[in-house]
């Protein structure tokens, strides 16, 4: 595999690197290289300290107390002992006081161990006491769930945050008082480390630890993540050298948590370094996401793909009469794939009302430091792709099982050759080297697991996991081929295929219909038995597996959705009630 960047045509995107082309003639800069995430934000922040930096709940904190209250708390952790390389564990939704700590720790050169609240308490503590993290700070919100479990353990210290510290509400919400000595007041936190000296700024150290986050452990237990500073430093640097507009005094409205990294990478970051105002709520609900955009009028959306689909709702339509979003350029999302309808009807709520705007799409994965790919701001890539690779920093290539490069077009294994990818997974060696690939020419690729192809222009269409497949009489394919197959039917919004948890040999579509097709069913439920078997014939036209044709059918108002906002797949697997019988309609499973 060659390194060189060139334009000539082979075949194969790992010598072509097709994507290059589209950053020709863009100022390529080197800010934020060789830093950590705390000298770039002051050192791109320090002169404009009246800016407003974030917005919480009515809250406006400017960049001169941004960093203020960031060298503050990195006081209260040197004071509760916290120093160079430790770990100190986060779990909490995105408030200022999360933003404050990362940085904090930056400036120490400490680690932060980011955790889900939807672990159990063994889980959590178990990964607490994996990386010998002996802070804690907790959102009061989940101190009831993890109380009792972290009071066990003596040599921890609880802090506990209120979620509305920061905001004007913080006077109408009541707070959950310490119960142990081993618990201290976010307040009390910061009070004791006042007297403590002045904290020393550690310098860039090439691939120096930055952060801990968590696999899904979809695929077994979750494993710890570890990123370093290059991680997100080189991530934000070449985003600034991709097009997108990131001059100051512009906003970005996100709500991913921070437990994700795209959460702490591209939802805090990214806009804080370049001087972009963030304004958060962390509740998954379309109303208040509609609301929050009209209040905030931000030029970049980052949130996960449910939260778009509001656009189209009724109600949000009634919301958005005679609003403009003239003001919206960058709305982004990710997650979960849009249908064309979808995307369609997304784009044409932003055009009715002043938006120029298209959705854009990206694919990321934790371990490759977030982002593989991502639509651009100069060209416009196919509503089924995902984008291209950043420039500098990444380049992508679809391999077959024996690790032979395969040509555009060709389906196989995504590989990602990343210098923001993840150092390792925390203390097992095993999965890290299960992970990694080697090359001829000593290069490391991160396996994603993921399978798709790349198109001659190099942007990257994936397909689902390698290991959604199903295996019924015999034959094997992919699940995600009978759902695109079904998503083809302008009749269908959400698809999600599964075989049956309790008979390996019968598989189930999953489904959500189409606004209009739910009125023209409730007038006319006869219908239904045709719009299925019009599905299923899809499914045979197009895979030509007839073991791979569904034989029975849920229908759903919505899928439900995860903490993560993303869809609830372990949910809908384990929903068995009211499949409809496609051979015989008239019987519903229970």
């Amino acid at each position: 595999m060659s390194n060189n960047l060139t334009d000539r045509q082979t075949g194969f995107a790992t010598l072509d690197k097709p994507w290059n082309r589209y950053y020709k003639g863009i100022e390529q800069s080197s800010l934020f290289l060789k830093t950590t995430p705390y000298i770039g934000l002051v050192n791109n922040n320090r002169n404009f300290p009246e800016e407003i930096a974030i917005e919480y709940f009515g809250a406006k904190i400017t960049f001169g107390q941004l960093i203020k209250n960031i060298d503050n708390v990195a006081k209260s952790l040197v004071a509760y002992g916290v120093k160079k390389g430790d770990f100190v564990t986060i779990c909490s939704t995105t408030t200022p006081e999360v933003i404050y700590v990362f940085y904090a720790l930056s400036k120490i050169g400490a680690v932060a161990n980011v955790m889900s609240p939807f672990y159990s308490s063994y889980e959590l503590l178990a990964r607490i006491n994996e990386c010998e993290s002996k802070l804690v700070i907790m959102v009061d919100k989940f101190i009831p769930k993890f109380r009792d479990a972290l009071l066990k353990e003596n040599d921890i210290r609880i802090v506990i945050l209120p979620m509305m510290n920061s905001s004007l509400l913080r006077v109408l919400k009541k707070t959950i008082k310490t119960e142990n000595p081993n618990e201290v007041t976010w307040r009390d936190f910061v009070k004791n480390g006042k007297d403590t000296n002045e904290v020393n700024v550690q310098p860039y150290e090439y691939q120096s630890p930055m952060a801990i986050v968590y696999s899904s452990g979809t695929t077994g237990a979750s494993k710890g993540i570890v990123l370093s500073v290059d991680s997100f430093q080189k991530l934000i640097n070449a985003y600034g050298n991709s097009g997108f507009d990131t001059s100051r005094r512009q906003t970005v409205f996100q709500n991913i948590p921070p437990w994700h990294s795209t959460g702490l990478s591209l939802g805090i970051n990214f806009p804080l370094s370049f001087g972009v105002k963030v304004c958060t709520d962390p509740r998954f609900d379309h109303d208040v996401f509609i609301k929050s955009v009209l209040k905030y009028k931000p030029e970049y959306i980052l949130t996960n793909t449910t939260m778009f689909q509001g656009f189209t709702f009724e109600r949000s339509l009634r919301r958005l009469k005679g609003k403009s979003l003239a003001f919206l350029k960058y709305p982004v999302e990710g997650g979960e794939p849009l249908t064309e309808k979808d995307i369609r009807n997304i784009e044409n709520v932003f055009r009715a009302h002043g938006s120029e705007a298209r959705l854009m799409n990206g694919y990321g994965q934790c371990e490759c430091g977030a982002t593989v790919t991502t639509d651009i701001t100069g060209s416009k890539f196919s509503n089924e792709a995902s984008g291209i690779p950043l420039p500098q920093i990444t380049t992508i290539g679809i391999f077959d099982d024996d690790y032979n490069e395969l040509k555009y077009g060709q389906r196989g294994n995504i590989l990602v050759k990343t210098e923001i990818g993840m150092l390792e997974y925390y203390k097992n060696l095993q999965a890290t080297k299960d992970y990694f690939y080697e090359d001829a020419n000593g290069e490391k690729w991160g396996k994603t697991g993921d399978i798709g192809y790349i198109l001659e222009n190099g942007s990257l269409v994936v397909l689902g996991r390698k290991t959604d497949y199903s295996t019924i009489d015999g034959v094997r394919f992919y699940n995600f081929d009978v759902e695109r197959a079904i998503l083809k039917s302008e009749k269908i919004k959400l698809c999600e295929i599964q075989t049956h948890p309790d008979d390996a040999n019968c598989l189930i579509a999953h489904i959500v219909l189409e606004n209009d097709i739910k009125e023209v069913l409730s007038d006319q439920p006869e219908t239904l038995t045709e719009i299925l078997h019009e599905l299923q014939e899809r499914v045979r036209e197009e895979l030509n597996i007839e073991s791979a044709v569904p034989k029975y059918f849920r229908i759903w108002d919505t899928f439900p959705s995860a903490y993560s906002g993303k869809r609830d797949v372990n949910y809908i697997k384990k929903s068995i009630e009211n499949l409809i019988n496609v051979v015989n309609p008239e019987s519903w499973t229970k």
